[in-house]
Protein backbone atom coordinates (compact mmCIF):
# COMPACT_ATOMS: atom_id res chain seq x y z
CA UNK A 1 0.00 0.00 0.00
CA UNK A 2 1.52 3.34 -0.51
CA UNK A 3 1.48 5.99 1.11
CA UNK A 4 -1.19 8.29 -0.79
CA UNK A 5 -3.66 4.96 -0.50
CA UNK A 6 -2.61 4.47 3.60
CA UNK A 7 -3.25 8.73 3.92
CA UNK A 8 -6.69 8.23 2.25
CA UNK A 9 -7.44 5.45 4.28
CA UNK A 10 -7.25 7.01 7.63
CA UNK A 11 -7.56 10.96 6.36
CA UNK A 12 -11.08 11.19 8.22
CA UNK A 13 -13.91 14.41 7.28
CA UNK A 14 -16.71 15.26 9.74
CA UNK A 15 -20.01 16.94 8.18
CA UNK A 16 -20.53 17.47 4.64
CA UNK A 17 -19.69 15.87 2.28
CA UNK A 18 -16.08 17.47 1.05
CA UNK A 19 -15.90 19.43 4.74
CA UNK A 20 -12.26 19.91 5.79
CA UNK A 21 -10.94 16.99 7.81
CA UNK A 22 -10.71 17.19 11.83
CA UNK A 23 -7.24 15.11 11.35
CA UNK A 24 -4.60 13.17 8.77
CA UNK A 25 -2.29 10.72 9.32
CA UNK A 26 0.80 10.00 6.54
CA UNK A 27 3.11 7.47 6.22
CA UNK A 28 6.40 8.68 7.03
CA UNK A 29 9.45 8.24 3.97
CA UNK A 30 11.88 5.91 5.58
CA UNK A 31 9.68 2.87 6.30
CA UNK A 32 11.35 1.14 3.51
CA UNK A 33 14.70 1.88 4.92
CA UNK A 34 13.22 0.75 7.78
CA UNK A 35 11.93 -2.76 6.75
CA UNK A 36 14.87 -3.23 4.68
CA UNK A 37 17.58 -2.79 8.13
CA UNK A 38 15.10 -5.02 10.30
CA UNK A 39 15.76 -7.68 7.72
CA UNK A 40 19.29 -7.37 7.56
CA UNK A 41 19.56 -7.68 11.07
CA UNK A 42 17.11 -10.13 11.96
CA UNK A 43 19.16 -12.18 9.61
CA UNK A 44 21.96 -11.18 11.33
CA UNK A 45 20.39 -12.22 14.91
CA UNK A 46 19.72 -15.68 13.40
CA UNK A 47 22.88 -16.48 12.11
CA UNK A 48 24.38 -15.54 15.36
CA UNK A 49 21.68 -18.12 17.72
CA UNK A 50 22.26 -20.64 15.01
CA UNK A 51 25.92 -20.01 15.76
CA UNK A 52 25.43 -20.89 19.32
CA UNK A 53 23.19 -23.52 19.00
CA UNK A 54 25.78 -25.25 16.92
CA UNK A 55 28.24 -24.00 19.50
CA UNK A 56 26.38 -26.12 22.21
CA UNK A 57 25.83 -29.17 20.31
CA UNK A 58 29.47 -29.71 19.86
CA UNK A 59 30.16 -28.48 23.09
CA UNK A 60 33.15 -30.97 24.88
CA UNK A 61 33.32 -29.61 28.59
CA UNK A 62 31.37 -28.16 31.01
CA UNK A 63 32.54 -24.94 31.59
CA UNK A 64 32.19 -24.58 27.15
CA UNK A 65 28.37 -25.54 27.40
CA UNK A 66 28.10 -23.43 30.36
CA UNK A 67 29.23 -20.24 28.64
CA UNK A 68 27.32 -21.35 24.98
CA UNK A 69 24.47 -21.82 27.17
CA UNK A 70 24.39 -18.49 28.83
CA UNK A 71 25.41 -16.10 25.78
CA UNK A 72 22.50 -18.08 23.80
CA UNK A 73 20.12 -17.00 26.88
CA UNK A 74 21.29 -13.46 26.72
CA UNK A 75 20.62 -13.02 23.06
CA UNK A 76 17.26 -14.42 22.86
CA UNK A 77 16.56 -11.74 25.66
CA UNK A 78 18.36 -9.28 24.00
CA UNK A 79 16.92 -10.54 20.53
CA UNK A 80 13.45 -10.58 22.00
CA UNK A 81 13.53 -7.32 23.12
CA UNK A 82 14.58 -5.67 19.83
CA UNK A 83 11.79 -7.62 18.08
CA UNK A 84 9.12 -6.12 20.40
CA UNK A 85 10.06 -2.53 19.81
CA UNK A 86 10.02 -3.16 16.14
CA UNK A 87 6.10 -2.88 15.71
CA UNK A 88 6.05 0.80 15.46
CA UNK A 89 9.18 1.18 12.94
CA UNK A 90 7.42 -0.98 10.51
CA UNK A 91 4.84 1.40 9.50
CA UNK A 92 5.78 5.16 11.39
CA UNK A 93 3.19 7.47 10.20
CA UNK A 94 2.49 11.04 11.65
CA UNK A 95 -0.58 12.58 12.72
CA UNK A 96 -1.80 15.99 12.03
CA UNK A 97 -5.18 17.33 13.96
CA UNK A 98 -7.15 20.42 12.71
CA UNK A 99 -8.33 22.26 15.54
CA UNK A 100 -9.66 24.90 13.32
CA UNK A 101 -11.66 22.63 11.43
CA UNK A 102 -13.39 21.76 14.14
CA UNK A 103 -14.39 24.83 15.82
CA UNK A 104 -16.21 25.72 12.17
CA UNK A 105 -18.24 22.57 12.64
CA UNK A 106 -18.61 22.01 16.23
CA UNK A 107 -20.28 25.01 18.58
CA UNK A 108 -17.92 25.50 21.33
CA UNK A 109 -20.75 25.56 23.43
CA UNK A 110 -21.16 21.79 22.22
CA UNK A 111 -17.87 20.63 23.28
CA UNK A 112 -18.31 17.73 25.64
CA UNK A 113 -17.17 18.04 29.36
CA UNK A 114 -13.45 17.19 30.28
CA UNK A 115 -12.69 15.23 33.97
CA UNK A 116 -9.01 15.76 34.85
CA UNK A 117 -7.49 12.84 36.65
CA UNK A 118 -3.95 13.68 39.05
CA UNK A 119 -2.53 11.89 41.32
CA UNK A 120 -0.08 12.46 44.18
CA UNK A 121 1.16 10.43 47.15
CA UNK A 122 3.52 11.77 49.55
CA UNK A 123 4.28 15.82 49.95
CA UNK A 124 7.70 15.10 50.41
CA UNK A 125 9.11 12.85 47.66
CA UNK A 126 6.52 14.60 45.37
CA UNK A 127 6.55 18.31 46.56
CA UNK A 128 2.99 19.57 46.37
CA UNK A 129 4.03 23.49 44.70
CA UNK A 130 5.18 20.45 41.84
CA UNK A 131 1.73 19.03 41.37
CA UNK A 132 -0.31 22.59 41.76
CA UNK A 133 2.15 23.73 38.57
CA UNK A 134 1.07 20.08 36.65
CA UNK A 135 -3.00 21.26 37.73
CA UNK A 136 -2.43 25.31 36.67
CA UNK A 137 -1.01 24.02 33.75
CA UNK A 138 -4.23 22.14 32.62
CA UNK A 139 -6.99 24.41 34.48
CA UNK A 140 -5.82 26.95 31.57
CA UNK A 141 -6.27 24.96 28.89
CA UNK A 142 -7.95 26.80 25.52
CA UNK A 143 -10.95 25.08 26.43
CA UNK A 144 -14.37 26.63 27.91
CA UNK A 145 -13.55 26.80 31.90
CA UNK A 146 -17.09 25.57 32.93
CA UNK A 147 -16.11 22.26 31.39
CA UNK A 148 -12.73 21.85 32.91
CA UNK A 149 -13.39 19.49 36.03
CA UNK A 150 -9.39 18.80 37.72
CA UNK A 151 -9.50 16.19 40.54
CA UNK A 152 -6.61 15.50 42.34
CA UNK A 153 -6.45 12.33 44.63
CA UNK A 154 -4.09 12.72 47.60
CA UNK A 155 -3.29 9.45 48.65
CA UNK A 156 -1.12 10.50 51.32
CA UNK A 157 -3.77 12.44 52.68
CA UNK A 158 -1.74 15.84 53.47
CA UNK A 159 -2.89 18.68 54.72
CA UNK A 160 -0.04 20.85 52.79
CA UNK A 161 -1.00 19.13 49.62
CA UNK A 162 -4.81 20.47 50.24
CA UNK A 163 -2.91 24.07 51.50
CA UNK A 164 -1.00 24.17 48.06
CA UNK A 165 -4.17 23.92 46.06
CA UNK A 166 -6.06 25.92 48.38
CA UNK A 167 -3.59 28.46 47.49
CA UNK A 168 -3.63 27.29 43.88
CA UNK A 169 -7.61 27.94 43.72
CA UNK A 170 -6.42 31.82 44.53
CA UNK A 171 -3.73 32.27 42.38
CA UNK A 172 -6.17 30.50 39.13
CA UNK A 173 -8.02 33.63 39.37
CA UNK A 174 -5.18 35.80 38.14
CA UNK A 175 -2.79 33.02 36.41
CA UNK A 176 -5.80 31.93 33.61
CA UNK A 177 -6.84 35.35 32.60
CA UNK A 178 -2.85 36.00 32.50
CA UNK A 179 -2.37 33.44 30.26
CA UNK A 180 -5.48 34.22 27.70
CA UNK A 181 -4.51 37.57 27.60
CA UNK A 182 -1.23 36.86 26.45
CA UNK A 183 -1.38 33.48 24.72
CA UNK A 184 0.99 31.91 26.52
CA UNK A 185 2.28 28.11 25.01
CA UNK A 186 3.63 26.89 28.39
CA UNK A 187 1.22 27.32 31.31
CA UNK A 188 3.05 25.74 33.82
CA UNK A 189 3.85 28.78 36.57
CA UNK A 190 7.08 27.74 37.12
CA UNK A 191 8.14 26.42 33.65
CA UNK A 192 6.32 30.01 32.02
CA UNK A 193 8.84 32.10 34.99
CA UNK A 194 11.95 30.48 34.10
CA UNK A 195 11.70 30.75 30.27
CA UNK A 196 12.64 33.57 28.36
CA UNK A 197 9.11 34.89 27.79
CA UNK A 198 9.24 35.91 30.63
CA UNK A 199 9.59 39.96 30.37
CA UNK A 200 7.02 42.34 31.48
CA UNK A 201 6.05 44.51 34.59
CA UNK A 202 2.62 42.27 34.61
CA UNK A 203 4.73 39.11 34.34
CA UNK A 204 6.03 40.44 37.29
CA UNK A 205 3.47 41.20 39.41
CA UNK A 206 2.09 37.63 38.35
CA UNK A 207 5.39 35.77 39.86
CA UNK A 208 5.22 37.97 42.96
CA UNK A 209 2.03 36.75 43.74
CA UNK A 210 3.31 32.97 42.91
CA UNK A 211 6.33 33.73 44.64
CA UNK A 212 3.89 34.59 47.96
CA UNK A 213 1.98 31.07 47.34
CA UNK A 214 4.83 29.15 47.35
CA UNK A 215 6.32 30.66 50.19
CA UNK A 216 3.22 29.60 52.00
CA UNK A 217 2.89 26.28 51.49
CA UNK A 218 6.97 25.73 51.37
CA UNK A 219 6.93 27.70 54.86
CA UNK A 220 3.95 25.23 56.37
CA UNK A 221 5.75 21.96 55.52
CA UNK A 222 9.06 23.16 56.86
CA UNK A 223 7.18 24.06 60.58
CA UNK A 224 5.88 20.37 59.80
CA UNK A 225 2.08 21.45 60.80
CA UNK A 226 -0.65 24.12 59.05
CA UNK A 227 -1.21 26.67 61.44
CA UNK A 228 -4.36 29.38 62.30
CA UNK A 229 -1.83 31.58 60.22
CA UNK A 230 -2.43 29.83 56.79
CA UNK A 231 -6.35 29.69 58.04
CA UNK A 232 -8.20 32.63 56.21
CA UNK A 233 -12.51 30.95 56.64
CA UNK A 234 -14.35 29.11 58.66
CA UNK A 235 -14.60 26.83 55.61
CA UNK A 236 -10.62 26.24 55.49
CA UNK A 237 -10.92 25.77 59.08
CA UNK A 238 -13.55 23.02 58.92
CA UNK A 239 -11.50 21.55 55.98
CA UNK A 240 -8.34 21.53 58.59
CA UNK A 241 -10.29 19.78 61.07
CA UNK A 242 -10.30 16.51 59.56
CA UNK A 243 -6.60 15.93 60.55
CA UNK A 244 -7.55 15.08 63.79
CA UNK A 245 -5.09 12.89 66.35
CA UNK A 246 -4.27 8.93 64.86
CA UNK A 247 -4.88 10.59 61.20
CA UNK A 248 -1.67 8.84 59.21
CA UNK A 249 -1.46 8.56 55.41
CA UNK A 250 -2.42 4.72 55.61
CA UNK A 251 -5.23 5.11 57.85
CA UNK A 252 -7.94 8.09 57.41
CA UNK A 253 -11.17 8.73 56.33
CA UNK A 254 -12.49 10.13 53.13
CA UNK A 255 -12.00 13.37 52.29
CA UNK A 256 -13.64 15.24 49.64
CA UNK A 257 -13.16 19.20 49.46
CA UNK A 258 -14.31 21.33 46.63
CA UNK A 259 -11.78 24.53 46.38
CA UNK A 260 -13.48 25.99 42.91
CA UNK A 261 -16.88 25.52 41.77
CA UNK A 262 -16.98 26.49 37.96
CA UNK A 263 -20.92 27.72 38.65
CA UNK A 264 -19.93 30.40 41.33
CA UNK A 265 -16.26 30.90 40.93
CA UNK A 266 -14.75 33.73 39.03
CA UNK A 267 -11.42 34.91 38.03
CA UNK A 268 -10.58 38.74 38.44
CA UNK A 269 -11.64 39.62 34.65
CA UNK A 270 -15.43 37.65 35.53
CA UNK A 271 -14.67 34.55 33.52
CA UNK A 272 -15.79 31.29 35.40
CA UNK A 273 -12.92 29.07 36.82
CA UNK A 274 -12.85 25.46 36.36
CA UNK A 275 -13.71 23.36 39.03
CA UNK A 276 -10.99 22.11 41.48
CA UNK A 277 -11.45 19.24 43.50
CA UNK A 278 -9.45 17.58 46.23
CA UNK A 279 -9.87 13.84 47.08
CA UNK A 280 -8.11 11.73 49.89
CA UNK A 281 -9.77 8.53 49.86
CA UNK A 282 -10.40 6.69 53.00
CA UNK A 283 -7.59 4.39 53.66
CA UNK A 284 -7.16 1.58 56.38
CA UNK A 285 -3.80 -0.84 57.11
CA UNK A 286 -6.31 -3.55 57.10
CA UNK A 287 -7.24 -3.37 53.60
CA UNK A 288 -5.36 -3.05 50.23
CA UNK A 289 -5.38 0.02 48.20
CA UNK A 290 -4.22 -1.09 45.33
CA UNK A 291 -1.96 1.82 44.94
CA UNK A 292 -2.57 4.50 41.84
CA UNK A 293 -5.05 2.17 40.13
CA UNK A 294 -7.04 2.26 43.18
CA UNK A 295 -6.35 6.19 43.16
CA UNK A 296 -7.74 6.55 39.90
CA UNK A 297 -10.59 4.19 40.48
CA UNK A 298 -11.77 6.35 43.58
CA UNK A 299 -11.62 9.70 41.30
CA UNK A 300 -13.51 7.81 38.62
CA UNK A 301 -16.49 7.26 41.38
CA UNK A 302 -16.36 10.28 42.61
CA UNK A 303 -16.36 12.44 39.32
CA UNK A 304 -18.80 10.32 38.09
CA UNK A 305 -21.32 11.51 40.70
CA UNK A 306 -20.21 15.02 40.63
CA UNK A 307 -19.45 16.04 36.80
CA UNK A 308 -19.72 12.84 34.60
CA UNK A 309 -17.83 14.05 31.60
CA UNK A 310 -17.60 12.00 29.18
CA UNK A 311 -13.75 12.52 28.29
CA UNK A 312 -11.08 11.66 30.68
CA UNK A 313 -7.70 13.06 31.06
CA UNK A 314 -4.90 11.21 33.25
CA UNK A 315 -2.11 13.42 34.16
CA UNK A 316 1.09 11.96 35.68
CA UNK A 317 1.66 14.86 38.40
CA UNK A 318 5.38 15.14 37.82
CA UNK A 319 4.37 16.37 34.21
CA UNK A 320 2.32 19.39 32.72
CA UNK A 321 0.50 19.84 29.36
CA UNK A 322 2.82 22.16 27.41
CA UNK A 323 -0.17 22.97 24.52
CA UNK A 324 -3.11 24.48 25.68
CA UNK A 325 -4.62 23.27 22.69
CA UNK A 326 -4.61 19.48 23.71
CA UNK A 327 -8.63 18.80 24.51
CA UNK A 328 -9.07 20.24 21.01
CA UNK A 329 -6.41 18.24 19.15
CA UNK A 330 -8.16 15.23 20.97
CA UNK A 331 -11.50 16.53 20.28
CA UNK A 332 -10.10 16.24 16.60
CA UNK A 333 -10.21 12.56 17.37
CA UNK A 334 -13.26 11.79 19.48
CA UNK A 335 -15.53 14.28 17.54
CA UNK A 336 -15.01 12.43 14.06
CA UNK A 337 -18.02 10.38 13.62
CA UNK A 338 -15.92 7.84 11.33
CA UNK A 339 -13.94 6.64 13.98
CA UNK A 340 -15.71 7.96 17.05
CA UNK A 341 -17.53 4.03 17.97
CA UNK A 342 -13.96 1.96 17.81
CA UNK A 343 -12.15 4.95 19.65
CA UNK A 344 -10.75 4.15 23.12
CA UNK A 345 -8.27 6.44 23.91
CA UNK A 346 -6.01 9.26 22.69
CA UNK A 347 -2.23 9.15 24.33
CA UNK A 348 -0.24 12.27 23.67
CA UNK A 349 3.55 11.90 23.32
CA UNK A 350 5.97 12.90 26.94
CA UNK A 351 8.93 14.89 26.60
CA UNK A 352 11.11 14.58 29.63
CA UNK A 353 13.31 17.09 30.74
CA UNK A 354 15.83 17.37 33.87
CA UNK A 355 16.15 13.65 33.92
CA UNK A 356 18.75 12.12 36.72
CA UNK A 357 21.11 10.05 35.26
CA UNK A 358 20.23 7.18 37.53
CA UNK A 359 16.77 7.43 35.91
CA UNK A 360 16.84 4.71 33.25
Amino acid sequence: MGSQSLKDQYSTTAGPFNSPPFHTVERLPWTGLNRVFAAIYGCAILALLYHHVQTLANSKTLASFSITLSLLIADLVLAFMWVSAQAFRMCPIRRKEYPENLKRLVKEEDFPGLDVFICTADPYKEPPMGVVNTALSLMAYDYLTEKISVYVSDDGGSAFTLLAFMEAAKFAGHWLPFCRKKNIMDRRPDAYFSSPQFSSSEADEIKEIYESMKGRVENAMNRGEVSENYINNDEEREAFNKWKPGFTPQDHPTIIQVLLDSRHNKDITGHFLPNLIYVSRQKSKTSPHHFKAGALNVLLRVSTIMTNAPIILTQDRDMYSNDPGTPLRMLCYACDPAIQSTLGFVQFPQRFQGINKYDY
